[in-house]
């Protein structure tokens, strides 16, 4: 792990495009993917994902629970002491740029340089939000740190839920802090195909059954619509 806090604390802060341009623009609510027990990508097995939709990319977003066996205190404590005490455990947040960092946390009104995840909650690169998130006086009692993140091109996610690799699920404000790092993928696979077997009306569905609710003059599958669609 030496060589990753070394990665990390060299260029911490390159931050991502799309989450660095001042005003950042959502294309709707973002969802939870929880990989199914076929999950092809064994970058993927066994993870959980918090993925948002950025206006003119892809969906992106980070895994939840994949430790990368370090601190936040661990990664910045060499070259700033007062840092040194925060534990809060760095996250493997996916394959794409994984010396950048995000991070996942509450905030009372909408940052600029933020997506929102859920009500109240935001995802970010921003360099001076960091500052905030780690500084006593506005730090928030809940928050998530991740190296790297993952990302999909034109199609390509809506290409992998329908292949049945992803379960869809709404965003659960609760689970992307959930202190329980390691039993989250387990109780949100139960919670997803729980939900799938009993045909809850908010039950993931392929995108073969909601294809139908795409508007004639409709959205492309490969759109943000199609992916939420999974959660009616």
């Amino acid at each position: 792990m030496r060589s990753l806090a070394h990665g990390l604390a060299a260029v911490v802060f390159a931050l991502i495009a799309n989450l660095a341009q001042a005003g950042v623009e959502d294309d709707g609510e973002a969802v939870m993917l929880v990989a199914s027990p076929q999950m092809p990508d064994s970058r993927f097995a066994r993870t959980v994902l918090v993925v948002a939709f950025p206006q003119d990319t892809g969906p992106m977003g980070v895994v939840l629970n994949r430790p990368a066996g370090m601190t936040l205190g661990d990664l910045f404590g060499p070259d700033r002491p007062e840092l040194a005490q925060h534990d809060d455990p760095i996250l493997l947040g996916g394959p794409v740029e994984p010396d950048g960092m995000l991070f996942v946390f509450p905030w009372p009104e909408h940052p600029v340089k933020a997506l929102p995840l859920a009500e109240g909650v935001y995802l970010s690169g921003d360099g001076t939000l960091f500052e905030s998130l780690v500084t006593p006086k506005d730090r928030p009692a809940r928050r998530r740190f991740f190296a790297g993140h993952s990302a999909w091109a034109e199609g390509q996610l809506d290409a992998e839920i329908a292949e049945g690799g992803w379960l869809v699920l709404p965003v659960d404000p609760e689970a992307l802090f959930d202190p329980d790092i390691a039993g989250l993928y387990n109780r949100l696979l139960q919670r997803a195909q729980g939900r799938s077997a009993d045909r809850d009306p908010r039950a993931p569905v392929s995108l073969d059954e909601h294809a139908a609710r795409v508007p004639a003059s409709g959205a492309p599958l490969w759109s943000a619509r199609a992916v939420r669609a999974a959660v009616p």
